[in-house]
């Protein structure tokens, strides 16, 4: 069997969507004939096992000691698991090292890393291709730094725009990141990217610089052999409607008129915690879940912070419904959120407050209602909607012809496919 070495910042029980997608790659390309070995963050300890559970893990190397959480406020432990680092372990001023200095986290792991990878490669000759995961940009940069150096089959794995102000075509000024993002790009690497969206933006930003065939669309897929897609266990139907809403950053503008929509909807359809319970993941959760608790939506919040991804997952199998909340940042509409393609695997009803955009696809394609960001009015009347085909027992899970398009198996499929073209 052939090794390959992925590179990841982030990886189980971080929450990130490009932590699963990698989780879900290492696990399952062994069918394919692939045996990854994962350079992964340092491990966490401290999550509570009834809300964490245990993921089955590929062989994985780390870059550093284990941290242990357990002493972490939840929220703190929701944001490192969310990629945002150790606020409470940190100065003031470091807490915005991204606003006023160089990445200080990215920079250490790199340099562990670095270190990690030459070891692994020189412990493992065998090992033949270097998978790399970004954003953030440090496994990108070091796979291009070992590249350089090694004679290695190399996929850069593109999850989302590596500058996230997504400067239009033409923009003469270029920001650290931009240059980043260049130097990447247009390394002459083979990429693969989650979304068309992605590809096009990409294709067109660096038009005839970028070749069209050095970059593969390799959607994000679920696993069904995970336990948290079983069945929910059996009963009568419960008369509390469980929504589980994956929260994205948002403007104020849109975060307003979400808080705003979700406070109408409760109050014209005499929601109360005997007819319903909320549940934030996501990005924004922690601004939600504040906001909502000093609100009349507090007695139905059942937020829990700090689960990790098997407790995430846990999470939407036990859903009724499945909604994405994003914002209108032009990032917003080339981007899927993993865990709403879990949701669509475990055939949870899904609805979304998205822009047009892959999002928006991908919901109505799975039977699902979307609006667009902005208006608190037309979110509130789509719950309602969802609420009284809910209360109908008319909802339903995505059909068979985008739950094959979306499983892990059709798309390492694709990945592989990406990975063969190198050796032609």
């Amino acid at each position: 069997m052939r090794k390959a070495l992925f590179l990841t910042r982030y990886f189980p029980p971080f929450v990130t969507s490009g932590a699963s997608r990698a989780w879900k790659f290492a696990l399952n390309l062994p069918a394919y004939g692939w045996e990854p070995i994962v350079l992964a963050p340092p491990a966490i300890s401290g999550l509570e096992a009834e809300l964490s559970g245990v993921l089955p893990m590929p062989e994985v190397c780390r870059t550093g000691p284990e941290l242990d959480v357990s002493g972490f406020d939840a929220w703190d432990r929701e944001e490192l698991l969310l990629g945002k680092g150790q606020p409470a372990q940190r100065p003031l001023a470091a807490r915005f090292s991204g606003l006023f200095s160089e990445d200080q986290e990215g920079a250490a792991w790199e340099r562990s890393a670095a270190a990690e990878a030459d070891r692994l490669l020189s412990e493992h000759p065998d090992i033949e291709m270097l998978y790399a995961q970004g954003p953030p940009l440090q496994p990108l940069t070091l796979a291009l730094e070992i590249a350089r150096r090694r004679h290695l089959t190399v996929l850069l794995d593109i999850t989302a725009p590596l500058d996230p102000a997504m400067p239009p075509h033409g923009t003469t000024r270029q920001s650290a990141a931009a240059k980043a993002e260049e130097k990447i790009l247009l390394s002459g690497l083979p990429m693969i990217t989650p979304t068309r969206a992605l590809k096009e933006y990409f294709l067109k930003k660096y038009q005839g610089r970028l070749p069209n065939g050095l970059m593969t669309i390799v959607p994000s897929g679920y696993d069904a052999a995970h336990p948290s897609f079983g069945s929910v266990a059996g009963g009568s139907p419960s008369s509390v409607m469980r929504w589980v809403f994956h929260v994205g950053s948002l403007s104020k503008k849109d975060f307003k008129a979400f808080a705003g929509g979700l406070v109408e909807f409760a109050k014209a359809y005499g929601q109360t915690p005997e007819s319903a319970q909320l549940d934030f993941i996501g990005e924004g959760a922690k601004e939600l879940f504040q906001w909502s608790a000093k609100s009349a939506l507090a007695p139905m919040i059942s937020a829990v912070p700090g689960r990790g991804l098997s407790g995430e997952l846990e999470l939407c199998r036990k859903a009724d419904i499945f909604c994405t909340v994003s914002g209108s940042a032009p990032s917003d509409a080339c981007i899927v959120p993993d865990r709403m393609v879990d949701a669509l695997g475990m055939r949870r009803p899904l609805c979304c407050v998205a822009p047009s955009g892959v999002v928006e696809r991908l919901v109505l394609d799975a039977g699902g209602l979307t609006v667009l960001p902005g208006d608190a009015g037309r979110i509130a009347e789509m719950f309602g909607t969802m609420t009284g085909m809910w209360h109908a027992r008319s909802l339903c899970g995505a059909p068979d012809v985008i739950l094959r398009k979306h499983s892990v198996g059709s798309v390492l499929h694709e990945m592989v496919e990406a990975i063969k073209l190198q050796y032609v």
